[in-house]
């Protein structure tokens, strides 16, 4: 049968430049581990800051937009701070009316013909 050595010998020291070498690379991969731990959790804390924050901002919006009565209102749509309807006029037109959320008021209108 085949006889197994071990190597038990002890590795020999290195000279001076491969060791330099060695402590450099070993100081580069400290560093770059602790800065990816450093942004994996300042990702983490901004995803949980927002999670938080998110419950917060939500606010109820109360406002009276008014339309005229012979409109017949098809649908309404909100896009940022816009409340958007589309509304048939008595006279067999469309017309889109833009209000702001917060206030109500009338922001713009177009007419579809």
């Amino acid at each position: 049968m085949a006889e197994i050595k071990l190597d038990k010998e002890e590795e020999k020291p290195l000279d001076p430049a491969a060791e330099r070498l060695r402590r450099k690379m070993v100081r580069l991969m400290a560093v770059s581990i602790g800065t990816m731990f450093i942004a994996v959790f300042a990702v983490l804390f901004a995803i949980v800051y927002k999670m938080n924050n998110a419950a917060d901002t939500a606010q109820m919006i109360e406002a009276d937009i008014k339309i005229p009565e012979t409109f017949v209102v098809e649908s309404v749509d909100v896009d940022g701070d816009l409340v958007i309807i589309y509304a048939k006029t008595p006279q067999n037109g469309a017309k889109i009316l833009f209000f702001d959320k917060f206030s109500g008021s009338p922001r713009g209108n177009l007419n579809l013909r």
